[in-house]
């Protein structure tokens, strides 16, 4: 028997832990190893643990992660930063994760060395290769929201983007509660409703009557915009 020594890191982000199973199983150039429920996830931002072989696997080549949710827990998100393998031949691997996985199924992610098409020979991990490039392809591509402008990502609203680019929560909260505050700002200087033309530049003293930082009334004080 072998041993492996591997380390799970959950990324440093809110709510990235999961109180679901997190199932790994290894995959190396001369063979595979069984698929092993790893230690629980629920706060712990590092989790280390051994997996056993009963013969070397040759060098790694990706990972396999998925995870189920418990009886008594509703399916969670997780957010995995990378997980660190070390072999029995004192190698070790690493394998960059930093995306959320929100569903049961199995993720595969290739070891973190950078390999041309023609560099990667094994055929799970071409096959990886292939499957992650077409999703990317349908998670980021361009659309064409009016003629004349520059294109846009599409999607059809901000919460169907991919989980990596929505922003967090508090960010969220954050952008949200500068919106209202800038618009009952404006309502209340009577600004937001105005539709008369701007004739002088004084006119344009009311638009930051509240949140006006130095540069902005040295610009207004000398007649710039």
């Amino acid at each position: 028997m072998v041993d492996y020594e591997v380390s799970i890191f959950t990324g440093n982000r809110a709510f990235a832990y999961t109180f679901n199973h997190v199932y790994i199983k290894l995959v190396g150039t001369d063979g595979e190893s069984e698929r092993e429920r790893a230690l629980a996830f629920t706060s712990e931002e590092v989790s280390t643990f051994t997996m056993s072989c009963p013969a070397s696997i040759g060098k790694l080549v990706l990972i396999e992660l998925d995870k189920q949710p418990l009886l008594i827990f509703p399916q969670d998100n997780w957010f995995p930063a990378k997980v660190e393998v070390k072999s029995p031949e004192g190698d070790t691997y690493n394998f960059p994760i930093y995306c959320w996985i929100t569903d049961s199924e199995v993720h595969r992610f290739r070891e973190g060395t950078a390999l041309r098409v023609f560099e990667d020979k094994h055929d799970l991990g071409r096959y990886s290769r292939e499957q992650e490039l077409k999703q990317r392809g349908k998670d980021y591509c361009w659309d064409v929201y009016v003629e004349g402008i520059p294109h846009c990502m599409k999607a059809e609203d901000p919460c169907s983007l991919p989980c990596e680019i929505l922003f967090s929560f508090t960010k969220a909260a954050e952008f949200a509660f500068t919106a209202v505050t800038g618009l009952i700002e404006l309502k209340l200087e009577h600004v937001a409703d105005c539709k008369e033309n701007w004739t002088d530049i004084d006119d344009m003293k009311p638009v930051l009557c509240c949140k006006r930082i130095a540069m902005s009334s040295t610009e207004l004080n000398y007649g710039f915009v």
